[in-house]
């Protein structure tokens, strides 16, 4: 993947990253594909952050036309 980050002002940030995919299922050829993803972080404490991500797939050979998406949030203690 190829990507860009960016801070949002205070204690957040933002990315966004895509590129080529590879899949080698059990048994058969290798599979070529595109993925992405968009996600954000923001601090909200000193030892608390949250984050959310929504991530995007296309199917075996490059096809536009049905792509999966998946979507993530979650909290990062840190100590």
């Amino acid at each position: 993947h190829v990507g860009y980050e960016s801070d949002l002002g205070n204690d957040a940030s933002w990315y966004i990253q895509g590129g080529p995919a590879i899949g080698f299922p059990d048994g058969e050829d290798a599979t070529g594909a595109v993925s992405g993803k968009i996600g954000a972080t923001t601090n909200l404490s000193e030892d608390l952050s949250a984050y959310g991500e929504v991530a995007a797939i296309t199917a075996d050979d490059w096809d536009f036309d049905s792509i999966s998406v998946g979507v993530k949030a979650g909290l990062k203690y840190t100590f």
